[in-house]
């Protein structure tokens, strides 16, 4: 393990590398994202203190990354290498253990990830995260979060004015 300090919109990723590390976030906060060939970028995540982030398929196959890892605020972060984590697993029945949850907590939050994108509006997408991660809307700028539900900062604008317009009516 090893610890790292990282500055506002510094990369902690990119393709072509590898990526070969876990990282826990400490402090600050990181994002992971898609670049597509229109140079757009696509949220998938948004990770702030005491959660991970990596580019797990990369991580796991030791292809090249997918995936950007980016700094939203100046932090900390303890990186887990690869190779080194490989050793844990096969000595030690704990981190054997850590290795198992934390697989099945990213398949998990990338199945439900997966269904929010496919199976919900965008409104239903809001609403999801205004009611599950609250705390988003005070750490994240809405261009991070419009991207983060797949949407554009516009739409998200729209679907804030019509939710305010029917709490607004409600009242009246």
């Amino acid at each position: 393990m090893k610890s790292i300090k990282f500055e506002e919109n510094e990369t902690i990723l990119s393709p072509p590398d590898v990526c070969d590390f876990i990282a826990f976030i400490t402090s600050g906060s990181l994002r992971s994202y898609h670049l597509d060939d229109q140079l757009n970028e696509m949220n998938l995540l948004l990770r702030s203190e005491n959660e991970f982030i990596t580019d797990y398929e990369s991580f796991i196959s030791k292809q090249s990354a997918g995936l950007r890892i980016q700094a939203i605020e100046e932090g900390e972060a303890i990186l887990l290498d690869k190779n080194d984590l490989d050793k844990l697993y096969d000595e030690s029945f704990y981190w054997n253990k850590f290795g198992r949850i934390l697989s099945e907590q990213i398949f998990i939050n990338s199945k439900r990830r997966n269904e929010q994108m496919l199976f919900r509006t965008p409104k239903q997408r809001y609403l999801d995260l205004i009611k599950h991660e609250p705390e988003f809307f005070q750490r994240y700028s809405l261009k991070h979060i419009s991207s983060y539900l797949g949407i554009t900062p516009q739409s998200l604008s729209r679907i804030r004015k019509q939710i305010a317009e029917s709490e607004q009516n409600q009242y009246s």
